[in-house]
Order: C-alpha cells, then structure tokens, then sequence
C-alpha cells in the first residue's frame, strides 16, 4: 500500500493542504476517492485520473485530475519511494494555469531537495 504525504513548509503556506482544508464537500469526496485509488499498488497511475508530465523537464511529476462542480482541479505530486509526494494543489481555468503550476512545483521541489538533509523531514501523511 502505497503512502501519500502532503510536503509541509513553514516558509509559505501549504498549497495542497490549503486548497483540500477550504475546498467544496464535492471537491473533497472526490478527492478521497483518489487517495484511495492512489494508495492501492494494485491501481495503474494513468489517465483519466493521473496524467504522467512526459517532457524532460516535468519527467518526475504527475498530476491527479478532478472535475467537481464545474471545476477542473489538479494536484501535481511525484513518487518517492512508491510513496506519493503531493506538491502542489490547483483549479485549472486555462492551459497557462497548469504551465505556470509545474513550473511552481520544479522550483518547489528542487528547494525541497536541496535544503532536506533528510527526505522525510518537511513530510505529512495523510
């Protein structure tokens, strides 16, 4: 069973943690819905819940997609380990959003990286 973590910094408030905390009750239930598709090995990450970012420079990030109440909602994370590491948490209005929301999450993630002595340091479980 694979574990899903949220990544924590008391720098700058957590976007995913955020965004799920305030998100509409249809939002959330979905959510949960793919948390536990997520968490079970058994479940292919592809299309049309997760998308896989194929360009180099994205090759580590994925993306849980969801539509709730006319919404298009995305939250890119990566694997760590067989563990999902969610980063980033987003409504998608125009194809510019998700450009400027992985660019956001490389910057992120190579802060993450850099400054962690210990990968696990500035993780959540859920």
């Amino acid at each position: 069973m694979r574990k899903i973590y949220i990544l924590t910094d008391n720098e700058r408030k957590n976007s995913v943690k955020v965004f799920l905390e305030t998100a509409q009750p249809k939002t959330k239930k979905k959510f949960e819905f793919m948390k536990a598709y997520l968490e079970d090995e058994k479940n292919i990450l592809c299309e049309p819940y997760i998308k896989h970012f194929g360009t180099e420079r994205y090759k580590e990030l994925y993306e849980i997609r969801l539509r709730s109440a006319r919404t298009m909602v995305r939250i890119i994370f990566y694997m760590a380990d067989n563990n999902v590491i969610l980063l980033h948490a987003f409504q998608k209005r125009d194809r510019k959003d998700t450009e400027n929301a992985l660019e956001f999450t490389v910057k992120l993630l190579n802060e993450q990286k850099a400054k962690a002595l210990n990968p696990m340091e500035n993780l959540e479980e859920i």
